[in-house]
């Protein structure tokens, strides 16, 4: 009995482990099943790497030629479309009869001209209102300036990008001629450039007129400034500027000066404002003749300046001669004084 109990036992146990045995076999095999479809990291080459790269750059570059190709397509469509389709009433109407081929010529010849002068020219003749009456109270000349390398300084840096220095002297410079001229600003920058510079440097508003890049012209590949349109008689007109280039129509009612390099010892815009002064403000004859007399000079404030030192010294030296010719007459007068009481 006990040797078949033990058999009992023994055969019992034999079938728990196989069972145990196939459980775990089934097991291990439904997860292997399952993740054998996942993609394991696996090394790469060089060359498929530079396959896969060449691949991809003559993609883009397929890509980049279709683009180019659809946007030459739809500019020459559009370009069709406007000389062969617009509306006549932009192109000087002649002969109805006229072939089609001339009428595009024609067509094309005139949106040349348009589109030229259009990025040439201002829109407008007159840059500036008309002037006041003689009656009004006003000033008698008008005062064009050029605010770069002039009024500030255009500097740039790795950490601040581009910035404009305020020149030395700008608010007395300002303040002086603003009393005395019509103040206009014809620059060559920008409008939006120049316009949040100008509300730094003038928050008084001595300026009265603002023009910028928009308002000049191009002649010859080159930017130039066209004073006969800011509407003003060209007699009392003066310009103050460095570059010559750009006030080349009208070099007669300009004063080259230096070009201010952003030195901040420099004490130029007393002188020039004293300058003006001196020179224009009871002066009413034409602007261009008294400039004349200084555009010989490559500093016409250092000779300004000279000439002020010379006539300071000749009038010292009226004022001692016409003290001891008084003195002179003093003591005469004091020698002989006693004369008339003898009668």
């Amino acid at each position: 009995m006990n040797t078949c109990a033990c058999n009992n036992k023994l055969i019992h146990m034999l079938t728990l482990n196989s069972k145990y045995h196939q459980h775990t076999f089934l097991t291990s095999h439904h997860i292997w099943y399952k993740y054998q479809h996942v993609i394991l990291p696996r090394s790469v080459s060089n060359s498929s790497v530079r396959i896969e790269k060449s691949r991809l750059k003559q993609l883009l570059i397929k890509s980049l030629k279709i683009a180019s190709m659809a946007f030459g397509v739809s500019l020459i469509a559009f370009g069709g479309y406007s000389l062969v389709f617009e509306d006549d009433e932009l192109v000087q109407k002649g002969n109805k009869n006229i072939p089609l081929i001339i009428k595009i010529y024609e067509r094309i010849c005139f949106k040349i001209e348009f589109y030229h002068k259009m990025f040439t020219i201002p829109a407008t003749k007159k840059l500036l209102p008309d002037s006041l009456p003689d009656y009004y109270d006003k000033p008698q000349y008008t005062l064009v300036l050029e605010i770069t390398d002039l009024l500030v300084h255009p500097e740039w840096s790795y950490s601040t990008g581009w910035r404009f220095k305020k020149r030395p002297n700008v608010d007395y410079f300002l303040e002086r001629v603003g009393k005395i001229f019509e103040v206009v600003v014809y620059t060559a920058e920008n409008g939006y450039i120049a316009s949040p510079i100008l509300d730094e440097i003038d928050p008084k508003g001595w300026i009265q007129y603002r023009l910028s890049r928009q308002c000049t012209e191009f002649r010859n590949g080159q930017l130039v400034k066209n004073i006969e349109r800011i509407n003003r008689d060209l007699s009392k007109v003066i310009v103050i500027d460095w570059n010559t280039s750009w006030t080349q129509l009208h070099p007669y009612n300009t004063l080259i000066i230096p070009r201010w390099n952003g030195d901040e010892n420099d004490n130029s815009l007393i002188d020039l404002a004293d300058f003006l002064k001196v020179i224009f403000e009871k002066e009413e004859k034409d602007a261009r003749d008294i400039l004349n007399r200084y555009k010989k000079y490559d500093d016409p404030i250092k000779a300004f300046r000279e000439d002020q030192r010379i006539l300071k010294e000749e009038t010292k030296d009226e004022e001692e001669k016409e003290q001891e010719i008084n003195k002179t007459e003093d003591n005469n007068k004091s020698w002989f004084s006693w004369i008339p009481w003898i009668y």
